[in-house]
């Protein structure tokens, strides 16, 4: 799911839809304090809410550091290959 360390938020691809929805709410009260969203290295996104919200919170707070956004382009089993500009 997951977990904050120091300014850092740490995720797991693998949400689920209650879980992300968790995530929105605990974003809401702590995006200030937030510097970064770091996501484990494997796994696929398991609905695409998480990467909506991903880029809902860059759009709102552009300073915040999401190396997985920055990338411009993944390659997920599920999804296929995403390709974006933030």
């Amino acid at each position: 799911m997951f977990h904050i360390e120091g300014d850092t938020l740490n995720l797991s691809w693998e949400m689920t839809l209650d879980e992300v929805k968790e995530l929105k709410e605990f974003l809401e009260e702590k995006l200030v304090y937030i510097e970064a969203i770091e996501l484990d290295e494997e796994g696929d996104p398991s609905i695409s809410s998480l990467l909506q919200l991903l880029f809902s919170v860059k759009k709102s707070k552009p300073e915040i550091v999401i190396p997985a956004l920055e990338m411009g382009v993944m390659r997920f089993g599920r999804f296929g290959k995403i390709g974006w500009r933030v």
